[in-house]
């Protein structure tokens, strides 16, 4: 057999394709199948659906695929691929507390889905939250067919209120919490404050899976025509959004407000939609705006029309995902000490972290912002700077990945 010579450039060529087809390989190899439990989804916004929804695509975008299962909604189908190549599984469920607690309920399509996860068994599993019914039972799944999941939580405090009713619901998600530590085992937070509430149920938490924003993605949107709501361009515009519940302090900030309007030259925007959206237009004004319902694009190119964001929450947050919107559009941020928020608003260079929700503390909060131009653009710079640090989807993606890298390694040993 003779003897081939190649020659320098022909060498060349061989090994850039070997390193090529190595790669592809390599990538196929490490291509894992992801399923996402989360109870309540997209279309359906809240902080969690968006939680999910937005690593899910991180994860797609690295080569990753990715399954959702959640909760059945009416009018739309059991199982369909969005556009952004998420595969979507609703399972048949009961609504309760008028939707915001479903629980799935036994059917032919749950059994279906059952025997598919067991087929088809994912690499890898992620529960979103410790007490849906939907959590307990994607933990029974994984431990059945031997799938390696985590836990997430999002919250900083029990699901119900005080009264009997609260009551039980405190003894149901202690016990919630039980089996889950005996299930799947390891939990994370998307923040350190809920690392530290999940202590709560003896739970020692792994670490923080941080909720995040698509700063790309958030870059390339354009900001919204600011005298859509100010009568200059030069005067301010503060902004509150949220779902449009009292919890949220949408009251608060209005009586806050109209307390100090004729002292500040800036109009309030109140965006969003709930169940109080009818009340609320009702006190608009020369100097409010309601929004209603906007899109996840009109939303941020208002956040980055704005100067101020102000979020005096009582409700029993996570991680605030507007807050983090908000820094990412470089708006100077004003929110109450809930779950993650002072994580980023750590100290006052980076905005002013609310000590209670009063009127009178978020008034005073207000005026600080509104009156001094240094101070605000000052927390402005280095609230986005700790962002881009810590708080994007592509930093928690890699985390995650890492997370299932080490747990399937360790289930192969």
């Amino acid at each position: 057999m003779p003897i081939i010579h190649f020659t320098a450039i022909e060498k060349t060529y061989v090994l850039l394709y070997y390193i090529k087809v190595t790669k592809t390989v390599n990538n196929v190899i490490n291509t894992m199948n992801f399923c996402f439990f989360s109870a309540q989804y997209l279309p359906t916004v809240g902080g969690v659906e968006r939680y999910t929804n937005s690593l899910a695509k991180e994860l797609i975008k690295k080569g990753h695929n990715v399954t959702v299962a959640t909760s059945s909604l009416a009018g739309l189908p059991h199982s369909e691929t969005d556009c952004d190549g998420i595969n979507i599984r609703r399972l048949p469920s009961v609504p309760f507390m008028s939707g915001r607690f479903p629980a799935v309920k036994p059917s032919k399509e749950l059994n279906i889905f059952i025997k598919d996860f067991a087929r088809d068994k994912p690499d890898f599993c992620v529960i979103q939250t410790r007490f849906y019914i939907l959590s307990l039972f994607a933990a029974w799944l994984c431990k059945k067919y031997n799938v390696p999941a985590i836990i997430i939580d999002h919250s900083t405090s029990h699901l119900m209120g005080g009264g009997f009713t609260g009551l039980l619901g405190n003894i149901y998600e202690h016990a919630a919490a039980y089996y889950l530590t005996r299930t799947v085992g390891d939990f994370y937070g998307v923040s350190c404050r809920c690392v530290k509430w999940l202590s709560h149920f003896d739970i020692s938490a792994v670490g923080v899976l941080y909720n995040s924003v698509d700063l790309e993605y958030i870059n390339s949107i354009s900001p919204v025509e600011k005298t859509k709501y100010t009568d200059t361009a030069d005067q301010l515009l503060i902004v509150f959004s949220a779902r449009l519940i009292a919890e949220k302090g949408v009251y608060k900030i209005i009586d806050a407000f109209n307390g100090i309007s004729s002292k500040v030259n800036a109009k309030l925007v109140i965006a969003g939609t709930g169940p109080l959206e009818e009340d609320i237009k009702k006190k608009q004004s020369d100097k409010i705006t309601a929004t209603g319902v906007l899109n996840y694009d009109d939303v941020v190119a208002l956040y980055k029309s704005a100067d101020i964001f102000c979020l005096p929450t009582d409700y029993p947050e996570g991680f605030p995902t507007a807050v983090l919107e908000s820094a990412a559009c470089k708006t100077m941020l004003i929110a109450s000490d809930k779950g993650g928020t002072s994580e980023i608003i750590s100290d006052s260079n980076y905005g002013i972290l609310l000590n209670d929700t009063s009127v009178d503390t978020i008034q005073k909060a207000l005026l600080t912002a509104c009156t001094d131009k240094e101070y605000r653009e000052k927390c402005i710079e280095n609230a986005y700077a700790k962002l881009s640090q810590t708080f994007t989807w592509d930093k928690t993606c890699d985390k995650l990945l890492e997370i299932a890298n080490k747990k399937l390694t360790r289930e192969e040993k």
